[in-house]
């Protein structure tokens, strides 16, 4: 288990989701505006975007054991997409996220890369999965998008 283990699954099962857009393993950020919007359209030109970066990670010692320390990595999701009134946008978008967090649900470890997506220690305990934590507007350059943040807990015993 290691963190680009993590990382590469993750954006495999990414890619798998129905109209999952453009997938970035890190944030993209840009000082030109159309550069960032460039790099946040699909191939119909439409602003649909996925990225994910480790937002945190916790650790402990299992106790009782002097065995290897548990990690969480915490991973925050930034998904966005154009947003058009006429072609009803929202229900796209919030369905896409819909599919995104039931595609996890398929994946408790991540294809054999952690222990499990349902921690029961830290700041996600409990938790399983994947979470939507928030669904709102935003403008990008000149664009009004959907945008929603999403958060997954990937727990794995590190050895080194």
């Amino acid at each position: 288990m290691s963190l680009s283990t993590i990382r590469e699954q993750i954006k495999t099962i990414l890619a798998s989701v129905e109209g999952i857009g453009v997938i970035h393993d890190y944030h993209r950020l840009a000082l030109d505006w159309h550069k960032i919007l460039n790099l946040f359209q699909d191939e119909n030109g439409r602003i649909n975007v996925c990225m994910f970066s480790r937002e945190r990670m916790e650790k402990r010692l299992v106790t009782g054991c002097e065995g290897p320390k548990e990690r969480g990595h915490i991973f925050l999701f930034l998904c966005i997409m154009g947003l058009s009134d006429t072609e009803g946008t929202g229900i796209l978008f919030d369905d896409l996220l819909t599919r995104i967090e039931e595609k996890f649900e398929e994946y408790d470890t991540l294809n054999g890369t952690c222990m499990t997506i349902t921690p029961y220690w830290g700041t996600m305990s409990g938790k399983t999965g994947m979470q939507i934590d928030l669904i709102e507007e935003r403008m990008f350059g000149s664009v009004l998008c959907h945008y929603a943040e999403l958060r997954l807990c990937a727990l794995e015993r590190h050895t080194v």
